[in-house]
């Protein structure tokens, strides 16, 4: 409350966007009276205020870092500055909750396979290694083999990707014969997607480097806010550095305390989540969302009467190393939500059969599978687009 406080007033004394917002902040009472704030909010602000908005608590001159969200979900991209103080806010966390909970050290390579652009990506989680006192290898402008070969021949022993690109790299490495199992990459570290906390993506991935896996949870616009840990079943909120609320429908409710050039207060993250307070065996005082980010709230859908999150059904899938790519084809049809999953099989052979079975034993409704061609779904070392949204 004492940050909050201190925090809140620099930004009632210059920041246009929360004036009109805020009011002093004296306890808990005051707090949750504050309004929630949303995304479509803060993008009216930029389209209002352009190029970045009215929240800003400093003169632009402040400001030494820009990034911007992926605009994976078909948003117009959100834009969101960093001043020096709250760049090393982000790397101070990188460095010392999510590093230090994956046990990677100074004595690690890291090799970081994003793109480098405008998204955040693991631009935080570079610099945060590069605090760490570790080595750095950036994998941006290079081929999907290219960054195989690096990985292995400079002696990588953490690599930082999407989970999904981490499969694709694994699929590459074996399609040109090499053997990333028996590589030094010990430890892999996962963002952008939930799929490091689902167990059968984790397993995938673990297999295929022989490596221990862990999820990171955080977004552009709000910073890092969580990692998984040594017992692995789901994700710790770093409250130390944030307040974080759970709304009645499950969702993720934060307000950052390191962040204040260009703080978010009560945001709506749109993250579906359940949160433990039982003791945790790695001995983290931290609440833990149990199994990770479940899935967007607007990402669920319902198929006669079940709801559905795609969470669930990737844990399904790829439980199929015969499945190289997968996607959730959404549509509705007299008035309801019926849903297809395209299929990409790694084997021309592969049989949907087994497949559509599982998946309606474990969910309790009936999922069509549709084979499609090798190389007909899309690959993204950023965020995997996992649902398509067909209109009739």
């Amino acid at each position: 409350m004492a940050r909050l406080r201190a925090g809140v007033a620099r930004v009632l004394a210059t920041n246009a966007f929360w004036r009109e917002r805020l009011h002093d902040v004296h306890g808990w009472d005051d707090f949750e009276r504050l309004p929630l704030t949303t995304k479509a909010e803060l993008l009216a602000d930029q389209h209002d205020h352009a190029p970045f908005g009215s929240n800003l608590t400093h003169p632009l001159g402040q400001y030494v870092r820009l990034h911007q969200t992926s605009g994976s979900s078909g948003d117009q991209p959100l834009r969101w500055l960093d001043t020096e103080e709250s760049w090393d806010w982000w790397l101070r966390i990188w460095a010392d909750n999510v590093y230090r909970a994956a046990g990677v050290t100074a004595a690690d390579r890291l090799f970081f396979a994003f793109s480098f652009g405008p998204f955040i990506g693991f631009w935080s989680a570079f610099g945060g290694a590069e605090r760490l006192g570790a080595m750095c290898i950036a994998g941006g402008a290079m081929t999907s083999e290219q960054r195989v070969r690096n990985m292995l021949d400079l002696g990588a022993t953490v690599l930082l990707s999407t989970p999904t690109y981490a499969l694709r790299l694994a699929d590459v490495a074996s399609e040109i014969g090499v053997n990333l199992s028996a590589g030094s990459i010990r430890t892999t570290i996962h963002a952008g997607e939930p799929g490091a906390s689902i167990p059968a993506t984790r397993d995938a991935i673990e297999a295929a480097y022989s490596a221990s896996s862990f999820d990171h949870t955080g977004m552009t616009e709000l910073g890092p806010t969580g990692h998984s840990c040594s017992a692995r079943d789901g994700v710790h909120l770093i409250e130390s550095e944030f307040i974080f609320e759970v709304a009645g429908d499950g969702e993720l409710i934060a307000t950052n305390l390191g962040r204040w050039g260009m703080p978010l207060i009560r945001y709506r993250t749109g993250d579906r989540v359940v949160v433990s307070r039982e003791p945790c065996s790695c001995g983290s005082p931290f609440m833990k969302i149990a199994g990770g980010i479940q899935g967007r709230v607007d990402d669920m859908f319902t198929v006669r009467g079940v709801n559905l999150y795609p969470s669930q059904v990737e844990d399904i899938v790829r439980r199929y190393p015969e499945v190289a790519e997968f996607v959730i084809e959404h549509r509705h049809e007299r008035q309801m939500d019926e849903v297809t999953l395209l299929i990409e099989p790694a084997l021309a052979t592969f049989s949907t059969e087994r497949l559509e079975a599982d998946l309606r034993q474990a969910l309790g409704v009936r999922l069509e599978c549709r084979i499609v061609g090798a190389g007909t779904l899309p690959r993204s070392d950023l965020k995997s687009k996992r649902i398509i949204h067909v209109t009739e």
